[in-house]
């Protein structure tokens, strides 16, 4: 009965602790290396075709092998130390099945090597490199070896790649059987990756400006810009929006589409729905119920943003906000303004109210605030507050007098998460009053006004 791959790396193990080298390598090339080989074969496929490998090579041939039967190249550019060429280029040659034909071999000298040495014979071959699929191999070789290659091929934009392995610091060697092909991206490329990451975790903290710094770098460095461009405008879009520059945003989001279809690129979402939301955002001058639940809908998702990032103060403010929009919203259709009330038709219900919620009456206000504005509709018997009793309208007005006691407006202490989620179940009641009402979907409203992440 065959033996196993772990009853096989048991005996190995075995072997080399007790410095019997030679019967260990006899019995890994003989009988465990060809398992070894399967299993990294059928676990490590190459996924492009290249013209060259390049093997900067030391005292090793297993990890070569597998490299050559893994990424099968049409050539293989051995560079290494006259000891490699006459002790282990043979192993690696008959072991992979590459013929002479296929490979060149380069020799540098161990004594006092440097960068340059390696970087001068790998650059002696670059007319057979020209214009190919190169590959470099980082697993193996004299350390100057190894960096002075990596150098080079970053250099000139070689693909890398490397055999990692698990590892027993006892004996110092990998252990066979767990050996795994990994691709490296060029250190050039990867600068770039690091500012792209930088650019996207901005924008997906909606913190637009230093995302838009980083996309401005990003554009001057990257092969292809296309997708750049865009998220660049979309960052640009977002940093108007949330400064309730409609005009402005919605000039960026009419950019950003007109290069999504010149650079024939899959829309990065919600564009035309962004674009219809701002349109009706910008129309002031019809400023119909549609106009007013946008912008109440609009300032409620930027406070929930503000509320993502855990700027729970800047989040109360604007879901204060939100009430009061709704309040005006709602005092507007029975032709009351904040500014300049005309309400002496309900005076005796605003006092007797107010009497029952005070404790004592209260004369009608010149300027409406938050609290008079529902005590109003109240009195009026507005829709918005159909279903609430006084003792409701009173555990309303204790959740905005936690707003009205912070820093934020009147007092000494911040108010917080739980002040936050208060206010914000508050302002989603009245605004699925207002959406059912008028008959939209309250949660595609607040979709529509949503930010992609990316």
């Amino acid at each position: 009965m065959p033996k196993l791959m772990e009853d096989l790396r048991g005996e190995w193990l075995d072997l080399i602790r007790q410095a019997r080298i030679e019967e260990a390598d006899e019995l890994y090339w003989k009988e465990l290396f060809p398992l070894v080989e399967s299993k990294f074969l059928s676990e490590n496929k190459a996924k492009e075709q290249y013209d060259w490998l390049v093997l900067p090579c030391g005292l090793e041939s297993s990890y070569y092998v597998l490299l050559i039967r893994a990424l099968n190249p049409k050539n293989v550019y051995f560079i290494g130390t006259q000891e490699f060429k006459d002790n282990f280029l043979n192993m690696v040659v008959e072991k992979s099945g590459i013929k002479a034909s296929q490979y060149i071999v380069d020799v540098v000298s161990y004594d006092e090597m440097n960068v340059s040495d390696v970087y001068e014979k790998i650059r002696g071959h670059l007319d057979l490199f020209a214009d190919k699929k190169i590959i470099l191999d980082l697993t193996r070789g004299k350390r100057i070896l190894s960096v002075g290659a990596g150098i080079v091929g970053a250099f000139f934009g070689f693909d890398m790649v490397y055999v990692d392995e698990g590892w027993d610091d006892k004996i110092k060697r990998g252990i066979p059987g767990t050996e795994r092909l990994v691709m490296v991206k060029n250190p050039f490329e990867v600068f770039g990756d690091l500012e792209l990451r930088e650019a996207k975790e901005f924008f997906n903290h909606y913190d637009y400006g230093p995302a838009i710094f980083f996309y401005n770098k990003l554009r001057e460095r990257v092969v292809d810009p296309r997708v750049i461009e865009v998220e660049r405008l979309l960052a640009e879009t977002y940093m108007y929006w949330n400064s309730f520059n409609f005009k402005a945003a919605l000039t960026k989001l009419e950019m950003l589409r007109d290069r999504e279809k010149q650079y024939n690129l899959k829309g990065i979402g919600k564009t035309s729905s962004h674009i219809e939301v701002l349109k009706i955002l910008i129309d002031e001058n019809n400023k119909n119920d549609d106009y007013n639940l946008h912008l109440i809908v609009d300032l409620y998702a930027n406070a929930l943003r503000k509320a993502e990032i855990g700027l729970f103060e800047d989040s109360i403010s604007r879901m204060y906000r939100v009430l009061e929009l709704i309040s005006q919203y709602r005092l507007r259709s029975y032709g009351i303004e904040t500014s300049q009330p005309n309400v002496k038709h309900i005076e005796s219900e605003y006092r007797n109210l107010t009497k029952e919620i005070y404790g004592f009456e209260k004369d009608l206000p010149l300027e409406v605030g938050l609290k008079d504005g529902y005590l109003m509709l109240y009195s009026l018997k507005d829709y918005l507050l159909e279903g609430i009793s006084t003792k409701d309208l009173k555990d309303m007005f204790g959740v905005i007098r936690a707003r009205d006691n912070s820093i934020i407006a009147h007092g000494t202490h911040l108010a917080g998460e739980k002040v936050f989620l208060n206010m914000k179940s508050l302002a989603r009641k009245f605004i699925e009053k207002i959406s059912s009402k008028l008959g939209k979907n309250v949660n595609v409203l607040i979709e529509e006004h949503g930010f992609v992440k990316i």
